[in-house]
């Protein structure tokens, strides 16, 4: 009798295997470690349009800020990775957009490559299911330039966006499968353009002075939440088709949507703590 037991424990043991790789696999993210450290936040408080306007206001607060170590994923969370989550949780997938963001019927379809286009409250909820959290945005930025590591960049890994990021001028009015492009300083794919981020911020710049300059969080309420990055809708060249110096593509420019928004130019990657 001993024996016939043995026996089956030994022939469940692949099983049990293989349902805790699974189980790890569904998870996997790539994880890039960020070393600490002080950094200028919203260094540029300009941005100038691709027809030579100036714009004011629409940038992360400029401060000095003060950065514990984190870990941030290598590539914007995906298709995939959000399928694994709502099989595990027993949450429906929801529908792709039906339009794009020039408002034409485009009835997407979910390609496991690309980046997911998530609510912030599906991200948020991805993040700690998968045992991290949405960035902040003094993280965000500060990994987009390249952490201890940065070389100055205009944008995340290089001073023209087409070689980093999905631009109007390179991206077929659509955004693209993950990682196809050319990594910031510390590896990290699409902070410029592609689809904009999701971070943990709520928009309200009228209290970004009561924020603290360590590990900043945001302020404490607001109506809107903050994505960065941008999306592949917007223009980093002028109508010469000359690179536009101090464009919307640069780190520091925060944008605002109601944090329900689900359409073609939102996604999110995560953290988490070292």
């Amino acid at each position: 009798m001993l024996s016939i037991l043995k026996n089956s424990f030994l022939m469940l043991l692949p099983g049990l295997f293989f349902l805790s790789s699974c189980q790890s696999d569904e998870k996997s993210i790539d994880w890039v470690f960020v070393e600490g450290g002080t950094f200028e936040q919203g260094k540029n408080q300009i941005i100038i349009s691709p027809k030579g306007d100036t714009v004011r206001g629409f940038t992360s607060p400029h401060r000095f800020v003060e950065i514990d170590p984190f870990y941030i994923s290598k590539y914007e969370i995906t298709v995939k990775q959000f399928k694994a989550f709502c099989a595990s949780t027993g949450r429906k997938m929801p529908d792709p957009p039906i339009e794009n963001a020039y408002g034409q019927k485009v009835y997407y379809q979910w390609q496991e490559d690309h980046p997911m286009l998530a609510t912030w409250d599906e991200a948020n909820a991805y993040a700690h299911w998968a045992g991290g959290r949405l960035s902040t945005e003094a993280e965000w930025e500060y990994a987009a330039k390249g952490g201890n590591k940065s070389k100055g960049y205009q944008y995340s890994g290089s001073n023209v966006a087409t070689e980093v990021g999905w631009v109007a001028e390179n991206a077929d009015s659509t955004f693209h499968a993950v990682g196809k492009l050319k990594p910031n300083e510390l590896g990290l794919f699409d902070m410029t353009g592609n689809v904009s981020e999701w971070v943990w911020d709520w928009y309200n710049p009228q209290k970004d002075r009561l924020v603290s300059k360590k590990n900043p969080q945001g302020p404490p309420d607001g109506s809107y939440k903050i994505s960065k990055g941008l999306s592949w809708f917007y223009e980093s060249r002028n109508e010469k088709g000359e690179p536009v110096l101090y464009s919307i593509f640069m780190p520091e420019v925060r944008y605002q949507s109601p944090r329900e928004t689900r359409n073609d130019g939102f996604g999110f990657r995560v953290v988490k703590g070292r």
